[in-house]
């Protein structure tokens, strides 16, 4: 199909930058742009089910793209995946090696089918590790026909796949934070009510370790408790237009707060980030959460005419990716009460 490539970038800039292409152009909307190009690939302007099917796998191959563009755009550009993770994207069935260079303390939180497990040892010379990738499914009813016939937006065809899988990563990454914590030495560990000073020893112990500043992240609550510790008499004015527009202080004396984003679990409304949790991290190079995408994604069509009666769509989407978080020295954690 001519055009293709401009179809995909298009679909995506419609769900990630809604704004820049809310007038298409000549008055018509972005929908109205991209279903007339979905119209010259199925050759008619009033396509039926039997045109879709007819011409499926066209348009399988250009969603498969979109949602592949979109959800990889997604955590490519979010804020906090920029600044703490490396992201590698690997043929299907190969195998990517991280290497540790220095001789530390390494914490590992280390993804194994359905199991997390830590491991926890000193390094001679550096160490390899392969991030493990396992297959993600997720299921959608036919919206594609509501959106050919004008009854759906693109964005909502797409949108919710896409946020569905990184909500799915972030899941991932805090389970690898949740085990690594749990290996660390009681010096680099505090439990109880919010008290600076308690926080105060925890990076001293973190910067003296590995020579780096360090920063002090967590969920909006649990900065939340950092912010309530001060005496607001000593509040800037930019200290309370920051409160005012965000919720939290980015910077409370000398400590960089960096919020976590928080997300349930899976099919549940339970936090995935402990909320009354606070890690201090060694604010250096190293980005120690790795995810891996292996292969390609992919997208097939459910024509089981017993499962669906009413004559409905349903597309399987799948993807391959794996999440570990290695931690090339000790870090701190403060879990308050």
């Amino acid at each position: 199909m001519e055009n293709k490539q401009a179809l995909v970038k298009l679909c995506v800039d419609s769900v990630m930058n809604p704004t820049q292409v809310a007038h298409f152009s000549k008055g018509a909307d972005v929908d109205t742009a991209i279903r007339s190009q979905f119209f010259d690939l199925m050759g008619t302007e009033k396509p039926t089910m039997k045109d879709i099917r007819k011409h499926k796998v066209a348009i399988f191959e250009i969603l498969e793209e979109v949602l592949t563009e979109t959800y990889k755009k997604g955590i490519n550009e979010d804020e906090f995946f920029m600044q703490f993770a490396e992201i590698r994207n690997i043929a299907l069935g190969d195998a990517q090696e991280f290497y540790i260079e220095d001789d530390a303390v390494l914490v590992v939180s280390e993804h194994a089918g359905n199991h997390w497990n830590i491991t926890r040892q000193k390094l001679e010379g550096g160490a390899s590790f392969t991030v493990k990738t396992k297959a993600y499914a997720i299921g959608v009813y036919g919206d594609f026909f509501l959106f050919a016939t004008g009854r759906l937006s693109f964005a909502k065809l797409v949108s919710k796949v896409a946020e569905a899988i990184q909500l799915k990563i972030y899941e991932e990454v805090a389970m690898s934070f949740a085990n690594a914590v749990t290996k660390l030495p009681a010096e680099f560990v505090a439990n109880g009510s919010y008290d600076e000073a308690t926080l105060q020893e925890i990076v001293a112990h973190v910067e003296a370790i590995t020579g780096s500043p360090a920063i002090v992240l967590g969920t909006r609550t649990a900065l939340a408790k950092v912010t309530e510790g001060l005496n607001v008499a000593y509040y800037s004015d930019a200290m309370k237009n920051e409160l005012a527009r965000t919720g939290r202080i980015a910077n409370v004396n000398g400590l960089t707060l960096v919020q976590l984003p928080q997300v349930h679990k899976q099919n549940t409304f339970d936090f995935a980030y402990d909320d009354k949790q606070l890690l201090i991290l060694p604010q250096t190079n190293d980005k120690f959460i790795k995810i891996v995408f292996e292969g390609e994604d992919y997208m097939k069509e459910v024509t089981d005419e017993q499962v669906h009666m009413d004559m409905s769509f349903e597309y399987k989407f799948i993807t391959r990716f794996g999440v570990n978080s290695i931690f090339s020295t000790l870090f701190g954690v403060y879990t308050l009460a």
